[in-house]
């Protein structure tokens, strides 16, 4: 009877290197093996092949790797086909174990350790410190296709994920069908697009982790562009504020906080808020004297003559200062005479008791508004589009409007959403515009 003998992984450049694993690369000879250990893989002389091993006719590399501390240490990595089918023949084991040394040399080989099965991972991702300092309406969006994701991937483990898991789920999803026990209607390109921006989330923090070396390639969704919308007319804009204010027949309110909806509406146009921005402004982010507001910032912060940082709670994590016009200055001196004394916010919740909190949102007041006023399709964004379109027009510089909008661009979107507003004005610079020479007579003569 032999004793387990040991394996010699004995390369160009590692000769002499000697592994021996418990019996794991063993032959089978006089007393009865365990069917699933591993064996010295052997060519058709009978001939050890240095670096391959089996086991159930499957076929293995033995490579020596670094564990990442300096030091090295013997690995088996499983062969696979083109396909992710295990490898079962010589010849291709062979061709597999060249390609895995040059992996080694480029440091592209497979994370090394047990590697967890997504949903195993998917979890530990939405309670990572990082995942849970994003906004709450992110993290839910996220968990919510993580959930879709979960269904598609059930049971496959987070470094098996490849390109043609990704494409069929994208097809599925823009097709519409059945992902785990529900069935889910056609959804658009840019609905898609986000569930991948999910997914790309969570393998990066694998990456990091070390459970995969890179990402897979990830498919590209096309999406149509968003409908030109209309923009809001000043009249509109003064119907909808004088809706706020309607009586009914039987002389109830149209809305029981229409004046508080009024001073909103207002405020989004005059500054260029955004719906949540413009919810959670408190008077200490209101500087009369250098005729500024703080939008974005902490509710801690208070105007002063100097601030430094760029820290906040807007869209893109920052925060801005939009100076005063004579509308905006004019409205908040109005409200600021009026405010409710127990508030330090512009927008109170009416039903705050003893906590002091703001208005969590207006929208069903805005419904009825919009409503009456003939107007169902206009949103609180559209007034943060008039608010830009004017200062288009008034001839102010991109780069001050991108700051009071907080854009980080410098004013290059702004300059494609709103450039064809310029013609007049453009026309009226035009008649000014004298080139230092006598102009000419009518006609060139």
């Amino acid at each position: 009877m032999k004793s387990s003998e040991t394996f010699i992984n004995a390369e160009p450049g590692e000769a002499g290197v000697a592994e021996v694993v418990n019996g794991s690369c063993t032959e089978m000879s006089g007393t009865k093996q365990h069917a699933a250990q591993f064996m010295a893989a052997r060519d058709s002389r009978n001939r050890r092949i240095s670096g391959l091993c089996t086991r159930n006719g499957r076929f293995y590399a033995v490579l020596w790797v670094d564990r990442g501390d300096g030091r090295k240490t013997v690995r088996r990595f499983p062969l696979m086909d083109d396909q992710g089918e295990p490898i079962r023949t010589l010849t291709a084991a062979k061709d597999a174990l060249d390609t895995m040394r040059v992996s080694r040399r480029e440091n592209t080989l497979p994370a090394p350790g047990h590697k967890p099965a997504f949903d195993t991972f998917a979890d530990a991702y939405l309670e990572m410190a990082a995942t849970k300092a994003k906004r709450s309406g992110t993290q839910e969006n996220e968990t919510q296709a993580l959930v879709r994701w979960r269904a598609h991937l059930a049971g496959v483990r987070i470094d098996k994920i490849a390109t043609p898991l990704l494409k069929t789920y994208t097809e599925l999803r823009l097709r519409g069908g059945k992902l785990g026990s529900k069935i889910f209607a056609p959804a658009s390109g840019r609905t898609v697009n986000l569930d991948l921006v999910a997914l790309r989330n969570v393998l990066k923090a694998a990456v990091e982790a070390g459970h995969m070396r890179d990402l897979p390639k990830f498919p590209r969704v096309k999406t149509s562009p968003p409908a030109r919308r209309q923009l809001i007319s000043p009249t509109e804009f003064e119907t909808l504020l004088a809706r706020c204010m309607t009586i009914k027949p039987d002389g109830e309110p149209l809305t029981k906080n229409g004046e508080q909806l009024r001073d909103f509406l207002r405020v989004l146009a005059f500054t260029g808020c955004r719906e949540q921005e413009g919810l959670r402004l408190r008077w200490a982010h209101v500087d009369f004297t250098r005729r500024r507001i703080f939008v974005g910032a902490a509710e801690d912060f208070t105007a002063s003559a100097m601030t430094i940082g760029t820290g906040g709670t807007t869209k893109n994590l920052g925060s801005r200062t939009v100076d005063f016009n004579a509308q905006l200055e004019n409205l908040l001196l109005e409200m600021h005479a009026r405010r409710a004394p127990d508030s330090a916010w512009l927008f109170p919740s009416p039903q705050r008791g003893e906590k002091d909190i703001p208005s969590r949102t207006l929208r069903e007041s805005f419904k009825a508004v919009r409503a009456a006023a003939g107007l169902p399709s206009v949103g609180f964004h559209d007034l943060r589009h008039l608010f830009c379109s004017f200062c288009v027009m008034a001839g102010i510089d991109f780069l001050t409007i991108a700051g009071w909008l907080g854009h980080k661009d410098g004013g290059i979107l702004i300059g494609k959403v709103y450039g064809h507003l310029l013609d007049e004005h453009r026309q009226k610079m035009a008649a000014k515009l004298t080139i230092g020479v006598a102009s000419l007579p009518a006609g060139g003569e």
